[in-house]
């Protein structure tokens, strides 16, 4: 007789998804990640480390509790702002700039709340709002594990109904969609880092000098990326969050005419804006309504060929149109401080230089600052 126990066959593909699983969080290790993951995707890091920056925030409040605190939300196109620029429009105050690439308004939300919540001396808030920061795109960029958990939890949008028109979607969160998104990249490593085999090789090779294919720096890819999140770090400290715009040429328009175009088929064309993103606007304004805290509502100063191309087919018309409409329904509640700007719009902006499609030489921000923080909203 046979007395020894059989191990049940119907517990084996558990056991093996169980070992997957466990395999699967190896990937996790830094030291995979930088040798696997391409040293040129560095966007997710911005995410990453502005619970760093939120840290360096709270610390500085500490030592200096006499200063108000100043807070920019938006994309790469606002990481220029940094607190010593805007000392004199803003005396005694240090801005922490929250900015990200494509950061768009969810992420906005998120550190604009946890701001509030700290109970922080708010002297004024700038948000940044263009239809890209309202495509479905963006918000890709932001749920690589930028929020926490419960923050995502206690905002699921779970009975969402879909309209033609996204403004008048009802959504109340993040789309259920959306959600499986964040947590399948929370849980599983080859979903956030999937392999790619030409990354591993040209993470550990010699990177080449830009104007000159064929010659090294010396430097491998991967050591690149990291003395960069060192940079990042760095600026947390030096310039709370902001990272100087070092370019200061002015590309020509016909690659600035091809670029928009790129941008445009790739992020906007055939597409509608994200209901989840309309939301988090709205969701904002109704944070700072009445609060009497200045908010500046910021349409970023795009190049000439790119509002053309958005322009096409009603997008931006209707988009800004619905900005307005949402502001000014939050400034009629009293103690309300709300003022919209629009460079692209305002004669007073001359310096009209571009790196490409979206991005303002570093050179003509200093024509830009009168206009973003004009006297009434100071």
């Amino acid at each position: 007789m046979n007395s020894k126990l059989k191990f049940p066959v119907v517990l084996y593909p558990i056991l093996l998804a169980f070992a997957l699983f466990l395999l699967d969080k190896i990937f996790f290790l830094p030291v995979i990640v930088e040798n696997t993951y391409s040293w040129k995707k560095i966007e997710r890091k911005f995410y990453e480390l502005k619970e760093d920056l939120f840290e360096v925030m709270l610390e500085e409040r500490k030592k200096n509790p006499s200063k108000q605190i100043g807070i920019i939300l938006g994309s790469s196109r606002s990481g220029e702002f940094d607190s010593q620029m805007l000392e004199s429009f803003f005396p005694n105050t240090n801005t922490f700039n929250f900015a990200a690439p494509f950061g768009p308004p969810s992420f906005q939300s998120y550190w604009l709340e946890r701001s509030l919540d700290a109970n922080l001396p708010i002297r004024y808030v700038l948000i940044e709002v263009d239809p890209l920061l309202f495509s479905q795109a963006a918000i890709d960029y932001s749920l690589n594990g930028s929020y926490d958990n419960e923050y995502v939890l206690k905002n699921i949008d779970i009975y969402r109904f879909k309209t033609k028109d996204p403004w008048l979607t009802n959504a109340k969160g993040f789309s259920m969609d959306e959600v499986e998104i964040y947590f399948l990249k929370k849980l599983f490593a080859l979903y956030k880092y999937p392999l790619d085999p030409t990354a591993i090789k040209a993470n550990n090779k010699d990177i080449e000098v830009g104007f000159f294919p064929g010659m090294s720096v010396g430097i491998t890819g991967k050591d690149h990326k990291r003395n960069y999140i060192d940079k990042i770090k760095m600026v947390n400290r030096v310039k709370f969050g902001a990272l100087p715009n070092e370019i200061k040429f002015a590309n020509m328009d016909v690659f600035l005419e091809r670029d928009a175009e790129a941008m445009y088929n790739q992020y906007l064309r055939g597409t509608s804006l994200a209901p989840t993103q309309i939301y988090f606007f709205k969701r904002m304004l109704d944070k700072l309504k009445g609060t009497g805290i200045p908010v500046i509502v910021y349409f970023p100063a795009v190049s000439d060929a790119l509002r053309r191309r958005m322009s096409t087919d009603g997008l931006l018309e209707k988009f800004n149109k619905e900005i307005k409409a949402a502001v000014a329904s939050a400034s009629q509640v009293p103690n309300s401080k709300f003022t919209v700007v629009d460079p692209n719009m305002d004669p007073h902006w001359v310096c009209k230089d571009f790196v490409d499609s979206l991005h303002l030489s570093g050179a003509c921000f200093p024509n830009l600052l009168p206009i973003l923080f004009p006297k009434e909203v100071r």
